[in-house]
């Protein structure tokens, strides 16, 4: 049980790291988020972005900061709805932090213990020291206090589910969307889904408004279900949101649904007041990330790769019509005679004059890739070849 009240010990963190050192700072931080005005309360969420949690990067002050946040928000939950919605964000960043990408668990708890290594002790060396610096001098040192962050992240990830399964019973449409979205990636940490909170999604779903109910959509289908009845939406956003379910991958309804949203790519992106926390401000990326990995046979994807053209910024080359082109020239190099599709959408991206600008690397890298040389003129001229 959560105790009534947070109580945040600047000795608890005093060996503790985050980003920036030691996080000596990080108990001042968290009481404002109970007791301070609106200033103190953004320093504070600034604070936990940017350095408790940098670039989904934890420290081993993580995780008690995370569990003071989980406290906050079921014992004393902050009168204003948005900072409710960003500290669940939080948590499903630490949530996500707790995944241990690119090491096993086995190589985790090895990194965590180094041999004939006193870790505890010569980080609270460093700490009495005030040395801030020194500390990441020492590679093995630095891999074992990032070892100890993950996995601490990972220990108090049902403490995190508990309060963001609290708060679905919030009295705001967004900060429950935000709640479905932290317990969604608890859930996925810890392997399982509890059926209550499956029961408890579904019901929100079919009683909330779109926004919302493309949140508890995303949510069941992260979950491992098949929201199959959500395809036939009257709101275009939540049918393309429901078939983005992992387990709906291979089904040809779901499949068409996705290219159905696409074929009006600007559409897509005024779905949504309060877009899913799961996409962000990003459907029209996610679908296509979607749909590349779907269907690999680029004609399908030509009518959609036409239309994201059309609309396309070079600013969105990493995100939309930059993955269709290495969808359309998967080979990477420039084949001896183009196929009508590859034609035809090399052609809407030449005939669209704001994706083209020499100085525009990330662009420069797609093409690249995809065996085609970025500048417009040469493209035309490869659509003018006479094929042989």
């Amino acid at each position: 049980m959560y105790g009534r009240r947070v109580n945040v010990s600047a000795e608890q963190f005093a060996s503790l790291i985050h980003a920036y050192g030691f996080a000596t700072d990080t108990p001042g931080h968290l009481a404002a988020l109970r007791d301070g005005d609106d200033d103190a309360r953004a320093a504070a969420m600034e604070h936990l972005w940017s350095a408790v949690i940098h670039q989904g990067t934890p420290g081993t002050a993580t995780p008690p900061a995370a569990t003071a946040i989980a406290e906050l928000l079921v014992n004393e939950p902050p009168s204003d709805a948005g900072l409710r919605a960003e500290l669940l964000e939080f948590l499903a960043a630490v949530a996500e932090a707790a995944r241990p990408h690119g090491h096993s668990q086995a190589d985790l708890v090895t990194l965590a213990h180094p041999e004939r290594r006193d870790v505890d002790a010569e980080v609270a060396a460093f700490a009495a020291a005030g040395d801030d610096e020194g500390l990441w001098e020492d590679s093995v040192l630095v891999q074992a206090l990032y070892a100890r962050s993950v996995l601490g992240c990972a220990e108090v990830v049902p403490r995190l589910l508990s309060a963001a399964t609290a708060l679905l019973d919030d009295r705001n449409p967004r900060v429950r969307s935000m709640a479905a979205y932290a317990a969604t990636e608890c859930c996925r940490v810890l392997g399982e889904s509890p059926g209550s909170l499956v029961e408890k999604l579904a019901t929100l779903a079919a009683s909330a408004e779109p926004d919302e109910r493309a949140a508890h959509v995303l949510a069941l289908g992260e979950l491992g279900l098949a929201p199959r009845e959500y395809l036939h939406d009257p709101h275009p956003g939540v049918r393309a949101c429901a078939a983005l379910a992992p387990s709906l991958a291979q089904d040809e309804a779901a499949t068409a649904e996705i290219l159905a949203a696409l074929a009006d790519p600007a559409a897509c992106d005024d779905w949504f007041r309060n877009p899913p926390p799961q996409v962000g401000g990003g459907i029209r990326f996610t679908l296509v990330a979607a749909i590349i990995e779907r269907v690999k046979d680029f004609s399908r994807l030509l009518p959609a790769a036409v239309a994201i053209a059309r609309i396309a910024t070079k600013y969105t080359v990493n995100f939309d019509w930059g993955p269709l082109l290495l969808a359309a020239f998967p080979d990477g190099a420039l084949p001896d005679r183009l196929s009508d599709s590859q034609r035809r959408y090399l052609g809407a991206l030449v005939d669209n004059p704001d994706l083209w600008d020499p100085r525009f690397g990330n662009a420069f890298l797609i093409f690249k890739q995809a065996g085609l040389p970025y500048d417009r003129d040469a493209c035309r001229a490869l659509l003018m070849r006479r094929d042989t």
